[in-house]
């Protein structure tokens, strides 16, 4: 084998191993949106399969009062169109494996019965099952934060209550468990550790909550405008779905170079590398 063939093998291996191989291949964060590179209006198409700003769209029939974008941010009100987006790849829950969902939250109103406005589905543009909802209702001057895991269960609320129109980075991490009905729920609001889930303390955790099985396969995020006697008014900004605790902790993760981009810049390194010592 000639040394210019070799030197070639010896550059580009490498690469092609790290691209084929986990670390080279598997992202973290399967969704991402600051919403910033849409124009005021509607976040979604106003109907089911009409592509919105993203990839957003609309949940079901209902196009009444649809979502909106402002400066960058989502405000979902009391009542209306209720909307959804695709991960760029689903999430299997497995048991002992965790998914985070990010978001930074501003509750600008609450209403005393609560009601849920972020959840996912296992389905992508299922309109009949909303599992892993965060509730929000009021508690004096300002809020708490609820959990309900499917239809029909009981909300668990946190006794913490937090301040209205405060912008706060909440995390909800899902850990599968072996069994049925025991998988397990948390959620952070801003975490003081955001790299180590396990250094921060909790605003509120559950067991799984509902009536319904658990969830295998996360598909879709959801944001929701409830019912106008119980929703709260949320304006609500980059969202983010990641199996770490600390790209869903973050405000802005950095995403993972592609298999594809990893292969063209250790190539061109290597290319770099024969021509200087030609």
């Amino acid at each position: 084998m000639k040394n210019s063939v070799k030197r070639l093998l010896f550059v580009f291996l490498p690469s092609l191993f790290l691209a084929a191989s986990p670390l080279g291949s598997q992202a973290t964060v399967v969704f991402y949106d600051d919403f910033n590179s849409y124009v005021n209006g509607n976040l979604a198409g106003t109907a089911q399969d009409a592509l919105g700003q993203g990839t957003w769209r609309q949940t079901g029939a209902s196009a009444a009062t649809p979502v909106q974008v402002n400066n960058g941010t989502v405000v979902l009100g009391t009542s209306g169109q209720d909307v959804y987006a695709p991960l760029t790849s689903p999430i299997s829950i497995t048991d002992g494996s965790t998914f985070y969902i990010g978001a930074t939250v501003d509750l600008t109103a609450a209403q005393s019965t609560g009601d849920y406005f972020l959840h996912w589905t296992p389905t992508v543009g299922s309109s009949t099952i909303f599992p892993e909802r965060l509730f929000a209702k009021s508690s004096g001057a300002g809020f708490v934060f609820g959990y309900d895991g499917s239809s029909g269960g009981t909300v668990n609320y946190s006794s913490t209550v937090l301040s209205l129109n405060t912008s706060y980075r909440v995390v909800l991490a899902y850990t599968g468990v072996n069994g049925a009905l025991n998988d397990t729920f948390a959620l952070y609001v801003n975490p003081t550790d955001t790299s180590v889930e396990g250094n921060n303390t909790a605003y509120l955790t559950s067991g799984y909550v509902g009536t319904g099985a658990e969830s295998t396969t996360v598909a879709g995020i959801n944001l929701r405008q409830g019912t106008a006697a119980n929703a709260p008014s949320v304006i609500l900004d980059n969202l983010t779905v990641a199996t770490l605790f600390s790209d869903a902790a973050s405000a802005a993760p950095v995403p993972e170079p592609s298999s594809v981009a990893i292969i063209v810049m250790g190539g061109f390194a290597g290319l770099v590398a024969l021509r200087r010592k030609r």
